[in-house]
């Protein structure tokens, strides 16, 4: 059958661009997670960590690790523009509507539009993972810090 070929190769394209907006939408439902746990780090050992005299070198680590994951987190949830995860229905119709009559042009070339997007989402998704990492990083850093307070006691 004419255009076969093109059909599976524009599906392949569809698969691999849902499968990157289900990524960005795993990655951000991870982050607001991760943001919820630096909050209530912060809540349940902050407070009683620091009251009282200390030493600023943990209690400003872990500020700063706070301060870090929160950052970070907040960047990943932001919203985006130039993401895109689907054709337009005015790109297809006013970019193809030459094409009407051949289909394989037709899966040829929204293939490509795919992939283009795909590989202008990779970039902006590579970020956001970077982000949720250095989120998540510090977030370590924070319970660490936190807890190495806890445990040395109010009078270090």
């Amino acid at each position: 059958m004419a255009g076969e070929f093109e059909k599976l190769a524009y599906e392949a394209a569809l698969r691999r661009l849902d499968k990157q907006e289900r990524l960005l939408e795993g990655l951000r439902t991870s982050t607001a997670a991760l943001l919820a746990a630096s909050s209530l780090v912060v809540l349940f050992l902050g407070g009683p960590v620091l009251e009282g005299p200390r030493r600023l070198m943990f209690p400003a680590a872990a500020t700063s690790a706070f301060a870090v994951s929160i950052g970070a987190a907040v960047f990943v949830l932001m919203p985006r523009k130039g993401l895109v995860f689907a054709e337009s229905a005015e790109y297809v119709y006013r970019n193809l509507l030459q094409f009407r009559d051949d289909t394989a042009e037709i899966y040829r070339q929204l293939t490509w539009e795919l992939e283009r997007f795909w590989r202008g989402n990779d970039a902006a998704i590579a970020r956001l993972a970077r982000a949720y990492q250095i989120a998540a990083v510090a977030l370590l850093f924070q319970v660490g810090f936190l807890s190495a307070l806890v445990l040395l006691g109010k009078d270090w």
